[in-house]
């Protein structure tokens, strides 16, 4: 593999782990603050920090396409990327993702009335990067699209509530922050919204996977693709076994140590953090493949 590739698949997986947490900074936001966990202008902070972050991502991602399809040198293919955003369908995608991150960064600036503009400018985002990915196959606006673009968003809710949610508590527990309460009430949160979003996954992921190998010219599992994608379902599967104990077995039990002010709840709450911490590794390794999965062709050709 070319060292601009690996180049690109890094970015990508950059870019999927940053939108992935910038989106899970706004679940958690919404859950923290019903909660009491959250300080709203420190979760403004980050939003911006982590929109500005995927702009720049977004940006080093055209440099490197410019290079790869005019076959420059990567310090040449500055004098490409014009060309790339004018005359590809790659560079029209690319455009509409990074006016949504540009929207998501721009939008801290207005304070708590730029709120809906983040969301609006995730979502551009992810309808920009559905635009470009193997569902852009199907054509501009395909239902195929749409579908892929509601999977990168119920993605990013999923993985990045629980990468967010794992280094909240854990900083909780270093600063005694946050009533048991509180706590348990925003665990419970996280795990209803995380198990909403797995099923929506499961059911995008299973619709695009039917479609990117309706054309395979091999078995699934003979191909690159396909074991790409076995690998990425065993992270999957292993995120969501953990998350499914955490949600029957130790949630319930964290309740009822909260409400009757048990004083073993500090120990209950570490193993729900840790099994979360584990689920947040998890999830890390299905954004890095799925990145290595969207730079590899299906069909085995």
């Amino acid at each position: 593999m070319e060292p601009l590739v690996v180049a690109q698949i890094t970015l990508a997986a950059v870019q999927n782990i940053l939108f992935a947490t910038t989106t899970g900074l706004v679940a958690c936001g919404v859950m923290g603050e019903r909660s009491g966990m959250f300080e709203q202008a420190t979760l403004r902070l980050w939003r911006a920090v982590l929109a500005t972050a995927l702009s720049i991502a977004a940006f080093a991602y055209l440099w490197l396409q410019a290079a790869v399809m005019s076959g420059s040198p990567l310090t040449a293919a500055g004098a490409a990327v014009g060309a790339v955003l004018t005359a590809s369908h790659f560079g029209l995608a690319w455009s509409v993702g990074f006016l949504g991150a540009l929207v998501a960064a721009l939008s801290c600036c207005f304070g708590r009335r730029g709120f809906p503009l983040f969301v609006i400018g995730l979502l551009v985002y992810a309808a920009g990067k559905a635009a470009f990915s193997h569902a852009a196959d199907s054509g501009d606006f395909s239902l195929r699209e749409i579908i892929h673009a509601v999977h990168l968003v119920a993605t990013g809710l999923w993985a990045g509530s629980v990468i967010v949610a794992a280094i909240v508590l854990y900083r909780r527990s270093r600063e005694a922050g946050g009533s048991p309460g509180q706590k348990a009430a925003f665990c419970s949160a996280l795990s209803y919204l995380a198990t909403v979003a797995l099923a929506v996954v499961l059911v995008t992921g299973f619709y695009n996977a039917m479609q990117d190998t309706a054309h395979a010219g091999a078995p699934l599992f003979g191909t690159a693709w396909g074991r790409l994608l076995a690998a990425k379902l065993a992270f999957v599967a292993l995120a969501t076994a953990l998350g499914g104990w955490n949600r029957m077995v130790v949630l319930p039990d964290l309740h009822a140590r909260a409400e009757r002010r048990d004083p073993a709840y500090p120990a209950v709450q570490r193993r729900f953090d840790s099994l979360l911490s584990a689920e947040a590794l998890a999830m890390l390794a299905t954004l890095a493949l799925a990145a290595v999965l969207g730079h590899t062709s299906p069909t085995g050709g």
